[in-house]
């Protein structure tokens, strides 16, 4: 096994502490480290396969453990917030075990896959009460109004992107309360907004009636504004940022970054939603989807 492969699923000789770095309890239905290997995990899934191709053992993939969160509100759009070093190495390689293990993408057949309700997010609660503790969901940086709901989210989409994959510019449906929460995993990436070319507001009516809002936008100049997500970081939005802004990621197989470009490798995202009471009676859950994957 390389050093890639314990970064990710540990060693024969070693295994995950049974407390994070942020002393969260570890769940019975954790992923035993032994038995991905015992699957020949590594050896099956070609998904597995292009991970272990694309990720750079020297890659900030994975962020140092000692480095005190941090969360920094976008000086332009109200509501967007970058956090990072929230996820500790044993944090990122449990999302990612639990993904590859639920096998989310078939094999990298497809790339996307969607939970709804709390049996199907179970596997996420102690993600929620890290997002807690680590004061992501804090004031100033979310509005109470929203972080104190019950259940917090009871709806997440996960995203593989390829080099050269994207998402068009969009708003998130009507259909999903304020307050969305990105979480990004593997490598980075850069992710544009867009003033909306049709805003939205909390109390529009779920299923889009006829208004465009719905759909994804198809002219836009240069983005207003780009941040760039690290593995391991984490954006929210709300108010403005979630209704007022578009955000997309550009097909493209590099980034400039600080006058430099960096070639993009494998990403996985994980975007944590709450769905409105109205929303569960329209249409089957398939469709409660998000802007169209390219």
């Amino acid at each position: 096994m390389d050093s890639l492969e314990k970064e990710l699923f540990g060693s024969d000789t070693e295994s995950l502490d049974s407390r994070s770095d942020h002393g969260h309890d570890r769940h019975e239905d954790d992923l035993d480290l032994d038995d991905l290997v015992d699957t020949n995990l590594e050896s099956e899934d070609p998904l597995f396969q292009s991970i272990m191709e694309s990720t750079d053992d020297h890659d900030a993939s994975f962020i140092a453990s000692e480095l005190l969160p941090q969360h920094t509100p976008h000086p332009h759009i109200w509501g967007l917030c970058l956090h990072t070093h929230v996820l500790s190495h044993e944090d990122q390689s449990r999302l990612m075990q639990a993904i590859i293990a639920k096998n989310f993408f078939k094999g990298g057949e497809q790339n996307q896959a969607m939970c709804f309700g709390l049996r199907d997010l179970a596997w996420l609660d102690w993600l929620e009460a890290l997002l807690k503790t680590s004061g992501t969901l804090s004031e100033p940086f979310c509005q109470r109004d929203w972080t104190a709901r019950e259940p917090l989210f009871d709806q997440s989409i996960m995203n593989l992107y390829h080099p050269g994959n994207g998402i068009k510019p969009h708003v998130d449906l009507a259909r999903f309360e304020d307050g969305i929460i990105i979480v990004s995993l593997l490598n980075a990436i850069t992710m544009d907004f867009y003033p909306a070319l049709h805003t939205m507001t909390a109390t529009d009516p779920v299923d889009g009636g006829t208004n465009p809002y719905t759909q994804t936008s198809t002219t836009h100049g240069e983005p207003a504004y780009s941040v760039r997500l690290e593995p391991g970081s984490i954006i929210t939005m709300q108010g403005p940022a979630r209704y007022e802004w578009e955000h997309g990621i550009q097909e493209t197989t590099r980034d400039l970054v600080r006058d430099e470009w960096i070639n993009r490798k494998i990403r996985v995202s994980i975007t944590l939603r709450k769905m409105r009471p109205q929303a569960w009676e329209v249409g089957p859950a398939t469709q409660n989807g998000v802007a169209d994957r390219t």
